[in-house]
């Protein structure tokens, strides 16, 4: 699968919900987020732009693989994941297998959604409010529309394409 995702800081949570109500964008639910990411064992993620990490949403924990950014404007990467049963033996396999963790990554999250089209509010633990719009493909040919359309979500929520961010959370960090 290929997610196709913008990133935008945000600094008025409530002005955002409410034009992508005005959209059309349904809540959806709130949950938190711990990303545990890993670098690699034969090369370094962060010069090869993919991410290996544990995902702890609410209890229910998923390993995901994200291959490198596919364009130069928005993230779109593939994306493998599985669900697994324990967090902490994922941890302790990667860990004894060579890969490298780094700092946990810590958010709320907002889902709404219109269509097949999510927009996620994150207030990510010392980096502040975001906006994600973001929409699962399997075609590589279909990526275009869909930043298209992207883009013109962005337009009627009055925030400049200027101020996309292709960077991970990981990354703003610095790690």
């Amino acid at each position: 699968m290929i997610e196709v995702e913008i990133k935008v800081k945000i600094d008025d949570k409530d002005k955002v919900v409410e034009q992508l109500k005005k959209l059309g964008f349904k809540f959806i639910k709130k949950k938190f987020q711990e990303d545990i990411y890993f670098n690699g064992i034969d090369r370094d993620f962060k010069e090869t732009d993919e991410a290996l990490r544990i995902r702890d949403e609410d209890g229910n924990f998923f390993v995901t693989y994200k291959g490198k950014k596919i364009d130069k404007i928005s993230k779109t990467r593939e994306e493998i994941e599985v669900k697994i049963e324990d967090k902490e033996k994922m941890r302790q396999i990667f860990k004894k297998l060579g890969f490298k963790e780094v700092p946990p990554i810590r958010k709320i999250r907002e889902i709404y959604r219109k269509g097949d089209m999510e927009a996620s509010i994150d207030e990510v633990e010392g980096l502040g409010l975001f906006l994600e719009l973001e929409k699962v493909i399997s075609d590589i040919n279909d990526k275009d529309e869909v930043l298209e359309e992207m883009m013109d979500i962005l337009k009627a929520l009055n925030i400049s394409k200027d101020n996309i961010i292709r960077k991970s959370y990981l990354e703003l960090r610095g790690l």
